[in-house]
């Protein structure tokens, strides 16, 4: 497929992604023109650790987690890649070998971003080196609070940041919100640096207090307000949840 049908594929999908928004329509037809598309099934692994890009992805439908493995074997999962949202650009700019690897957590639509047609955007337009910029220091700055939650907020604290994080208000009801699970349990836990045992022992005590109502992986929010006292209360001050089942 030569550039041109690849800028009429890639161009659409480019437009509608946040992390590409208001940049010149020249400067989209022209990295639209280097993009691949990708059709990964779940489980795939799209990249191993230690692997080199020649780009950076942006997932279009599906899910993608973002992991390392320990010596021993056991899995963190330090991000969950969703619809609109692009990954591997540190490693494609600096050149260097993949820090993490990438498995599709569902079947998932990839679409590959040529790092050559990136670069000679950014010579040609400067609103596109901001928006790579921005993008680069958005990562950081979400990897820092990731850090800072593992490092100083308790268990409980986590797991409602997450929900906060993920729950999409009614717009008839402000304080109520709902959201599912982008994953399954286990690999959320992972993604808090919390064990599945103790990441379904904190939804249980925060559903028998009744701040949140959890059916499998769809968990509605009665009140934000009151979630979010939760999440930025002082740690001393948080009772421990009493040892029970996880809700299903």
């Amino acid at each position: 497929m030569n550039s041109v049908d690849l800028e009429k594929t890639s161009l659409p999908l480019l437009e509608t992604a946040r992390e590409f928004q208001g940049l010149p329509r020249e400067a989209l037809r022209w990295i639209a023109g280097g993009c691949h598309a990708r059709t990964v099934p779940r489980d795939q692994l799209i990249y191993d650790k230690g692997q080199t890009l020649s780009g950076f992805y942006m997932v279009v439908s599906g899910r993608v987690k973002l992991a390392v493995l320990s010596p021993g074997g056991a899995e963190r999962v330090l991000d969950i890649v969703l619809p609109g949202q692009t990954f591997a650009e540190s490693a494609a700019f600096l050149g260097r070998p993949c820090p993490l690897s990438a498995q599709a957590l569902t079947d998932s639509q990839l679409l590959f971003v040529d790092l050559s047609r990136v670069r000679r955007a950014i010579e040609r337009w400067p609103e596109v080196a901001f928006r790579m910029l921005t993008l680069l220091a958005e990562r950081s700055q979400r990897l820092t609070a990731d850090l800072e939650a593992c490092c100083l907020q308790s268990a409980a604290q986590r797991v409602a940041g997450l929900l906060l994080r993920e729950a999409a208000s009614d717009p008839a009801l402000p304080d109520c919100a709902e959201l599912t699970l982008p994953a399954s349990k286990a690999v959320m836990a992972s993604s808090l640096n919390l064990s599945p045992e103790t990441f379904s022992r904190e939804l249980h005590a925060l559903a028998r207090k009744g701040l949140i109502e959890v059916k499998r992986r769809v968990i509605r929010i009665p009140s934000l307000r009151t979630l979010r006292s939760l999440a930025t209360m002082d740690p001393r001050r948080i009772q421990r949840p009493e040892p029970g089942g996880a809700p299903s």
